[in-house]
């Protein structure tokens, strides 16, 4: 009842705290990663390379709901960095990309990194309510 009440006087207040967490975190993340030579947007695309292998840049755009050519500067990014590398495919109109040796010793690094600073953010937090935030925000993406 009370959030109903909140929200009705305040519309836009969760989704601005959304926005807001969602940019600290993104920010602070960076500060972290920058040591190993990654942002977070590129970080991303190492943990889902790494979790699901050999994609395509479609498949990846799909994955984090971003248009390709955004996908497509961050991955020629960690291609230059030697992060990540072409593989062949059937079609020559896509672009399949996994991670490189350099790209998987890069990933173990920064997979402490993110571990450690996520730790950290909820060091303190009942279960209960960590539990609830993720039930939570999941039902709010499968809204969208």
């Amino acid at each position: 009842m009370f959030f109903k009440r909140w929200f009705e006087l305040e519309e836009s207040v969760f989704f601005q705290r959304n926005l807001q967490f969602s940019r600290s975190y993104t920010k602070k993340l960076n500060g972290k990663l920058v040591g190993i030579g990654l942002y977070y947007s590129q970080w991303s695309i190492v943990y889902c390379l790494k979790q699901i292998g050999p994609v395509t840049l479609v498949e990846i755009s799909n994955h984090f709901d971003v248009e390709k050519p955004t996908i497509s500067r961050t991955v020629n990014r960690l291609a230059e960095q030697r992060l990540i590398e072409e593989v062949p495919s059937n079609d020559k109109r896509e672009r399949v990309v996994q991670l490189t040796e350099k790209g998987l010793e890069v990933y173990e690094k920064a997979v402490l990194i993110v571990s450690e600073f996520e730790k950290s953010l909820i060091a303190g937090i009942p279960e209960a309510d960590i539990d609830t935030a993720f039930r939570t925000i999941q039902l709010l993406k499968e809204k969208l």
